[in-house]
């Protein structure tokens, strides 16, 4: 067994280095005419003059042209293996754009539809509405919009499922409170003692927030499956922007199409919120 392994080894060796072995065959033809070697005879064997140059010659003409056949041969597989390749390329290729422009026009058209349900609750610039999916024991944004170009960028990376307001509206359901204090009084003391009077998080978390929002209203909703799989949240800078009565009114008419987003956004593919972890 280990004998027709070793030759099987030093076949496919010799196949993959055909070329070598025929251009080295052919250079010897060459030293071979050029000194005369074909021409050497000696006495062996009972015969007088056996043309032992010429022996050689013949032996190593047929190298080169075995040799140089499995080079060609070789040749041929690996440019068809090469064009194989590069179709497989276009065709992952091809595939890529189309995942990615279905990816984006998803994404567009689900913001399209938070920004419906922003306007018709009247939103300005001073609030926003972001949709959160759990992903591996996070939350990550999977929607975003707001009239405020700023409001709209990416929070920060990385929020587990247990802090702050959206972690208390995660795990009872849906939380609400807009009497918070004005975020710069006291360097913010005042501020972050209001949030942390009813959730648990570093001061430093809040400070680093880039909307210090004084209403929110953050709603669980649940798949098809009537399991937990996302949260809205409805925010603003401003004390008593909104009831709660309000934002649950107008969920109740766009509940169903923002389920269905939810269940077919995947966080891993989502182009649009650059897979950013949310903030408060």
């Amino acid at each position: 067994m280990n004998i027709r392994k070793s030759g099987i080894e030093l076949w496919n060796w010799l196949f993959s280095y055909s070329l070598h072995i025929s251009s080295i065959a052919v250079v010897a033809l060459t030293v071979i005419d050029i000194s005369n070697i074909n021409e050497w005879v000696i006495e062996a064997f009972g015969i007088k003059e056996l043309a032992v140059g010429q022996i050689i010659y013949f032996i190593i003409v047929i190298i080169a042209l075995i040799f140089g056949i499995f080079s060609i041969s070789n040749s041929a597989d690996l440019k068809t293996l090469e064009e194989k390749n590069n179709e497989n390329d276009l065709k992952i290729s091809d595939l890529e754009t189309t995942l990615n422009d279905v990816v984006s026009e998803t994404n567009e058209l689900f913001n399209s539809y938070l920004k419906l349900l922003s306007n018709n609750l009247g939103f300005t610039h001073n609030e926003r509405i972001s949709v959160y999916k759990v992903y591996e024991n996070q939350f990550v944004s999977i929607g975003r919009t707001s009239e405020s170009p700023n409001l709209k960028l990416p929070g920060r990376t990385g929020y587990p499922l247990k802090e702050g307001f959206i972690g208390k509206g995660w795990d009872e359901g849906e939380f609400f409170i807009d009497d918070l204090p004005e975020p710069e009084t006291r360097g913010g003391s005042t501020y972050y003692n209001a949030i942390a009077a009813h959730v648990s998080i570093e001061k430093e978390v809040v400070d680093s927030l880039k909307m210090k929002s004084r209403t929110y209203y953050v709603y669980r909703m649940d798949g098809f499956n009537n399991e937990p799989k996302a949260l809205i949240v409805a925010e603003s800078k401003l004390e008593n922007a909104f009831t709660e009565q309000d934002i649950q009114d107008k969920l109740e008419g766009v509940s169903q199409p923002l389920v269905m987003f939810i269940e077919k956004i995947n966080p891993l593919t989502n182009t649009l919120s650059d897979i950013e972890k949310i903030g408060l």
